[in-house]
């Protein structure tokens, strides 16, 4: 049988494939889920797996009706059965219940053991999901294009939002667009972006990126038209070294063409003073004016 067509579907100007089914490949790889997932999602998680394993259990303990001692009636109910899981999986252990058969003695090791391997492994989950960097580095909203030293140049700002020194920051971007070949084929291509200064020691606060379209520019030659023709975006991916947990971190962000604005400018984010020196306008991150703009020809 031919394996089922895959849909594709756009991520980050890239073409990803994309299936119904994809999600049974996170229960091969547990522990990829357990990370992956939301803070919301990894505790329902383990509310369910830790439900689950008590209700399989409880079970057990159900198939003995006289194996528990100190129950309410002749025999054990399934809710007692349940609930000296819950004591026995957690090494409670009030006393009030005892196992009183060999079989339940068996189950109860098998379940103390197991018990042990859970909270080791979910406590082993919890710390990597705490212990794990995240970048924060926010991107501007748009990108522009606009005449720089006398060349058309694509300009875009990163922002450091926990104010925290990033060192050895790099930034790489490109352009994703639609390409036929000589034969006809399409092509979803990505071609480098060659950035003024894509390497910054130490990154504090924001740090605006420069391509200048130049002769060895991809962008150069083609109008915002020909770029709209393609679907064309500018994709950014940034990584760095966090400073206080001294592990790296990375960030990416994609541009549409409509997002690009031609004839705009950045604001300046440093806004002078009388006798105090400058001013740093954080709220300028994101604000543009109308400027004189060669679009790439």
């Amino acid at each position: 049988m031919p394996p089922a067509p895959l849909r594709l579907q756009k991520h980050g100007g890239i073409f990803t494939a994309v299936n119904p089914s994809d999600w049974l490949r996170h229960w091969r790889h547990p522990n990829h889920l357990m990370l992956a997932v939301p803070w919301p999602g990894f505790f329902g998680l383990i509310a369910a797996g830790y439900l689950l394993l008590n209700l399989l259990f409880a079970l057990l303990y159900w198939l003995d009706p006289h194996g528990i001692a100190g129950v309410a009636g002749e025999t054990t109910s399934f809710l007692e059965a349940f609930f000296f899981s819950v004591q026995t999986l957690g090494s409670i252990g009030y006393g009030a219940f005892h196992p009183s058969s060999l079989f339940t003695h068996l189950v109860v090791t098998v379940e103390s053991l197991l018990g042990l391997i859970v909270i080791a492994l979910t406590t082993g989950m919890a710390f990597s999901r705490f212990s794990r960097s995240t970048a924060r580095i926010l991107f501007s909203e748009v990108a522009t294009v606009h005449d720089y030293d006398g060349q058309p140049t694509l300009m875009f700002r990163l922002a450091n939002e926990r104010r925290k020194t990033i060192l050895e920051a790099t930034v790489q971007a490109y352009l994703a667009i639609d390409e036929r070949t000589t034969e006809g084929h399409r092509m979803r291509r990505l071609h480098p972006l060659a950035l003024n200064r894509d390497r910054s020691p130490l990154f504090l606060l924001t740090w605006t990126l420069m391509h200048p379209i130049n002769d060895r520019s991809p962008l150069r030659g083609r109008t915002a038209r020909d770029l709209a023709a393609g679907e064309a975006e500018i994709l950014v991916s940034f990584r760095g070294i966090d400073e206080t947990l001294e592990r790296p971190i990375y960030a990416h962000h994609n541009y549409p063409i409509s997002r690009v604005l031609f004839g705009q400018a950045f604001v300046d984010m440093m806004q002078a003073e009388d006798d105090e020196g400058q001013r740093f306008e954080s709220a300028n991150f994101n604000r543009t004016h109308l400027c004189p703009s060669i679009e790439p020809s």
